[in-house]
């Protein structure tokens, strides 16, 4: 019996799904992986039918059009994952990822960004009346003046975020992005700096040192996770302390780090939320290909379970973002801010 029968004769496109991360209910239904599927409308059973964009076919085509493979490369690799024989033997091939393309990482960067910036633009709506200077002569809270400052910039950044102009929301993700990493990189002087350059540049300017001291606390902070969930996870709920100990050791940009490369090379898996999915692709990679086409995420991707890792992505992420958000605040404490305050009460005084 050939690789292609066997497979389909032993392996239903449901069990193939699940295998692969794929959340089915009851009644077969899943999230298509292949359209930007809100609500369940893949039927898979023994074959799979889309019945939004009308994907079709067996669990050969399924696994094919998964990770980017051929169909006898999905073949064999459904064959090695479910120890199907085959010609008398097992086959064995390199698991493989479906590529992400440009615009499909844009469009998750665009969507993380929307969802903050409309929570943020919430908040300053709120702050705005409710931090009112009631009397003239008060003074102005540091959220009344943030929210004077920032309104109008958000929804403007809003507006490109949801617009199809791709070149100006390429180059608004981009301001994000290294507005976020400098607010991360606060406070975090005396830990180990992640280092973005490639081996071969590091040897070229003499730091190769520093690309081997950053890329192995990139894997001892993947080691650190994973104890600290083993050690706090009684097998329904997660302890925060999980994130607190692994946040004090390494920092908010490698843990980041750390956590985006595990979701990016694992992106296929439904178990981690569209959420996570979209901020991991906004977070700054080190230059991760090897002269021998090794992926370098893999050796500090993290192997918890993805049901409870994505909890602790979505804490993680919490816990820095409040750390951003208190940055923040101090900055529009500091004595500095104070002409910019004045100027801001005159200026609402004359309207």
């Amino acid at each position: 019996m050939n690789v292609y029968s066997a497979v389909k004769n032993s392996i239903t496109t449901r069990q193939a799904a699940e295998f692969y991360g794929l959340t089915v209910n009851r009644n077969g239904m899943c999230k298509c992986p292949f359209h930007k599927d809100k609500n369940p409308s893949m039927k898979v059973d023994k074959r799979f039918h889309c019945f939004g964009c009308q994907a079709d076919g067996d669990v050969i085509e399924f696994t094919s059009r998964l990770f980017g493979f051929s169909r006898k490369a999905a073949a064999m690799k459904l064959a090695s994952d479910f120890g199907i024989r085959y010609n008398g033997r097992v086959s064995h091939i390199s698991t493989g990822r479906r590529p992400i393309s440009e615009e499909e990482k844009t469009e998750h960067q665009a969507a993380y960004f929307f969802r903050k910036l409309s929570d943020y633009r919430n908040h300053l709506i709120d702050w705005e009346t409710e931090y009112a200077p009631v009397n003239p002569s008060d003074d102005f809270h540091p959220r009344f003046v943030e929210a004077l400052k920032n309104l109008t910039q958000v929804e403007n950044d809003l507006d490109i975020l949801l617009s199809d102009d791709l070149n100006s929301k390429r180059m608004l993700i981009s301001e994000l992005m290294l507005k976020e990493k400098e607010v991360k990189s606060m406070n975090e002087t005396d830990l180990v700096p992640v280092y973005y350059e490639s081996p071969v540049y590091a040897r070229e300017h003499k730091e190769i040192e520093k690309f081997r001291e950053s890329h192995f606390e990139n894997v001892n902070c993947r080691r650190a996770i994973e104890e600290s969930i083993s050690r706090h996870f009684d097998g329904m709920r997660l302890n925060k302390q999980a994130i607190d100990e692994v946040l004090e050791k390494y920092g908010a940009e490698r843990v980041a780090l750390v956590l985006a490369a595990t979701v990016q090379i694992k992106s296929w898996d439904g178990r981690f939320s569209p959420a996570n999915k979209d901020w991991a692709f906004t977070v700054r990679m080190p230059n991760t290909q090897s002269a021998m086409n090794y992926d370098r995420r893999d050796a500090y991707a993290v192997t918890s379970h993805p049901a409870v890792l994505d909890g602790f992505i979505s804490h993680a992420r919490k816990m820095i973002q409040e750390k951003e958000h208190s940055s923040i605040r101090d900055e529009l404490k500091n004595p500095v801010m104070q002409p910019v305050k004045t100027a801001l009460k005159h200026d609402s005084l004359e309207r």
